[in-house]
């Protein structure tokens, strides 16, 4: 069995991409930050469709915990799928910030490059012992980078960058 892991796979696009993922045979194991019961439920929804998923917490901008999530990681493959490699990584975590650019603090400014920039690149390095030959990386973007509108420059600076 294939197994991705998708940050950001308790909401939007990532809680989308996880149930599609155990519908298509994949194990799933998602991350959240701050609403566990959100993940518990996606978790639910792709084991009452008998699939395989679970939720671990991980602060994407905090790149001093990846070493710690890598070990949690460990466990979670090995207990719930006997392995200790996964198959895909689906960079996804984010959130929004927009504002016109003159009213963008440093710290928004700071966190969305974090979130959006140092965290993934981090994370996949921290995870590259456990991705298995052949695995692959999926860095989501955003349209916002692509078409220019008012509010969605740090935005958008950050979300197309990887």
């Amino acid at each position: 069995m294939s197994i991705v892991i998708i940050t950001g796979g308790s909401r939007g696009l990532g809680a989308s991409a996880a149930i599609q993922c155990a519908r298509r045979g994949m194990g799933v194991i998602l991350t959240y930050n701050n609403n566990p019961d959100a993940a518990a439920g996606i978790v639910r929804t792709i084991r009452a469709g008998g699939g395989k998923a679970v939720a671990l917490k991980l602060d994407v901008a905090e790149s001093a915990s990846f070493p710690a999530f890598r070990e949690t990681l460990r466990s979670a493959l090995a207990e719930t799928w006997g392995c200790e490699r996964f198959n895909a990584l689906v960079n996804n975590a984010g959130y929004g910030l927009f504002r016109p650019i003159e009213k963008v603090s440093e710290d928004e400014f700071d966190g969305l490059y974090r979130v959006h920039l140092k965290g993934p690149f981090f994370l996949t390095q921290a995870l590259l012992p456990l991705i298995a030959d052949g695995g692959q990386i999926l860095n989501v973007a955003s349209a916002t980078a692509r078409v220019a509108t008012p509010g969605v420059a740090p935005y958008a600076a950050f979300k197309g960058a990887l």
